[in-house]
């Protein structure tokens, strides 16, 4: 993340100044945001590609990571503890189901992980009287996103020649993506400036993710729940994400609206409370770190 924030983009015309390190100026988060645009789209792209700056693999890393995670995972859920997805038991039908839950979680995952040492990584941009720091964590948010997308896509066209056909429910991709990216920036913004405060919160963190995969129905089925344990589905967002998506990638289906209007609710409020508690909290940013 540092290599790619050392020098950030000057605003140009259509990127008002919004803050300043001791003062925040109230603007809605669309709005801001949308002022920012260019900065963002130009620190994605740099973010994106330090990553992978003179590995030997280079942009390949992001394909070969869930790959890696799959064969894994297939091993051991499908072939040691025999663990089924759909009415077809087989072990590639097993694996796009397993790959359409990782490719959602690992950018989640990802996101959050990253979010908690997102600021602490760059405080000269913490000094910068004019510098929005609350698009850091925004930036973090849409390089994982950019990896879950290119692998959305070979998932897709494995899912196509695995079964034969390309279901038309593929068009509901954006409306489950946009839910999922105002969940991980609303979560990713609250993260980033608890990360500032409490350095601990990163430890906990991944302590907290290994746990949220386990209890997401990612290398098991929800059907495989207890009915005491069903609600899960409900109140664990990632969980409802995870199912629209193999609902609209692998059977055909349309999301399933109810959990889509919690989840998406939920994704919503998340959103706009982090956004207004990063502003709140990023005043005093300097003076902690």
């Amino acid at each position: 993340m540092t290599a790619g924030l050392q020098t950030p983009p000057s605003p140009t015309a259509e990127e008002p100044i919004l803050t300043t390190r001791n003062e925040v100026v109230e603007v809605p988060p669309v709005t801001a945001l949308l002022g920012y645009r260019t900065m963002i789209k130009l620190m994605v792209k740099r973010d994106f590609q330090s990553r992978y700056r003179g590995s030997l693999l280079g942009a390949l890393w992001p394909l070969i990571h869930p790959i890696g995670h799959l064969l894994l995972y297939t091993f051991v859920f499908c072939v040691v503890l025999k663990v089924r997805f759909g009415q077809d038991g087989s072990t590639g039908n097993f694996a796009l189901y397993l790959m359409s839950g990782l490719l959602a979680w690992g950018a989640i995952s990802e996101s959050l992980a990253r979010s908690t040492t997102c600021v602490l990584e760059v405080p000269n941009y913490v000094k910068r009287v004019v510098f929005p720091l609350e698009i850091i964590p925004l930036v973090v948010a849409i390089s994982a996103l950019a990896t879950q997308l290119g692998g959305m896509l070979i998932l897709s066209l494995c899912a196509g020649v695995y079964q034969q056909a390309l279901h038309a429910s593929l068009l509901y991709i954006p409306m489950i993506m946009f839910s999922q990216v105002l969940f991980m920036v609303g979560l990713s913004w609250i993260l980033a400036s608890l990360g500032v405060y409490v350095r601990d919160i990163r430890h906990l963190m991944s302590l907290a993710l290994s746990a949220w995969m386990y209890m997401t129905p990612i290398v098991y089925p929800a059907s495989a729940l207890p009915e005491n344990l069903r609600f899960l589905v409900w109140i664990n967002p990632v969980a409802g994400m995870v199912g629209d998506y193999r609902r609209v990638m692998l059977e055909g289906k349309a999301p399933d609206f109810g959990i889509f209007a919690v989840y998406t609710a939920v994704s919503i409020a998340l959103f706009f409370a982090g956004y207004y508690f990063f502003m709140k909290t990023k005043r005093s940013f300097a003076d902690v770190m």
